[in-house]
């Protein structure tokens, strides 16, 4: 899994990663996976909650590159949440003639990420301080692909990790901006 991911980094590094571009059922996509990881969170009674708008949202993406983000951000939420609790995915979609970007906002309860840490948890090899505390197993590349595969379908990701009123925990969210539709001449 470590050299696969290096090797994968590697090559979206080197711009050597090419896309394929084709129309996705975005809610179709969100709800096979939704599946996949109630099966997989079952024992730490986690729950996903899928907050999606009314009718279909399809998008023109490269459905690898997109499927492998929200595996990786899942994986990290599931890996991170306090158990007996529940994480949110969320889309907005708002189009204007300006901006046509649909944004995914998936949102877990936790330990959180320190305020110094935000600006670097991108990075390569990075993890924060209590990933290792706790013994949370992992190389710390998996956000450094998923921000590599975001930018290559031509998006945005950030993160915000802020405390919850009256408990001990944070409420970690990753914010996902991308493109409805993908140009394949501009990349």
């Amino acid at each position: 899994s470590l050299i696969n991911d290096l090797l994968a980094l590697q090559e979206l590094e080197s711009k050597q990663v090419s896309i394929q571009l084709e129309e996705i059922d975005l809610q179709g996509m969100l709800k096979d996976l939704a599946l996949v990881f109630q099966q997989k969170w079952a024992a730490k009674g986690l729950t996903l909650c899928l907050n999606l708008p009314p009718g279909s949202l399809r998008m023109s993406s490269d459905r690898d590159s997109l499927n492998r983000i929200l595996l990786e951000l899942l994986t990290n939420a599931g890996k991170y949440s306090h158990p007996n609790s529940q994480v949110e995915l969320q889309i907005t979609h708002s189009p204007t003639p300006a901006n046509n970007t649909i944004r995914l906002t998936l949102c877990n309860l936790g330990a959180g990420i320190a305020e110094e840490e935000l600006p670097f948890i991108f990075d390569k090899f990075r993890r924060c301080q209590g990933a290792t505390d706790n013994a949370v197993q992992g190389t710390g590349l998996g956000l450094a692909l998923v921000r590599s595969l975001v930018q290559l379908i031509g998006g945005t990701i950030s993160a915000t990790s802020t405390p919850q009123p009256g408990t001990e925990f944070y409420q970690t969210c990753f914010i996902l901006d991308l493109p409805q539709a993908l140009d394949g001449s501009a990349l």
